[in-house]
């Protein structure tokens, strides 16, 4: 019986998150985007999963809240619960899209340096 090799620490990982590790498939517009290029970049589809969930958590809130005449600090509670959610998905699936690892057509086309005409 042999003994496994101990864990080197300063290598690369073998495994690990799923985007990270593999390579981007589609052009690359920012390679480290910050919250503010997440949130300017983020789509129509991601907003309106934002206000579904708010909506939805505002009404599953208020009903089970009103089980316990607490409807309306539920509803709200359920409600920003949600789209704080909702909002944190919206601007991972946009960060993924500029770094090039979803379809990004739209991101790449917005996002081209404004071209001057040269002078003659």
């Amino acid at each position: 019986m042999t003994w496994p090799e101990p864990p080197n620490y300063y290598e690369a990982p073998k495994h690990g998150f799923k985007v990270t590790l593999e390579n981007p498939q589609f052009p690359i517009v920012n390679p480290d985007p910050n919250i503010t290029d997440a949130i300017t970049n983020m789509r129509s589809e991601n907003w309106s999963v934002v206000a579904g969930l708010a909506s939805a958590g505002y009404v599953a809130g208020y009903y089970f809240g009103s089980r316990v005449y607490w409807a309306k600090p539920t509803a709200l509670f359920t409600s920003i619960f949600l789209a704080k959610s909702g909002l944190l998905w919206g601007m991972s699936d946009s960060a993924h899209r500029l770094m090039g690892f979803k379809e990004n057509s739209r991101e790449v086309a917005a996002n081209l340096p404004a071209l001057r005409r040269e002078a003659y």
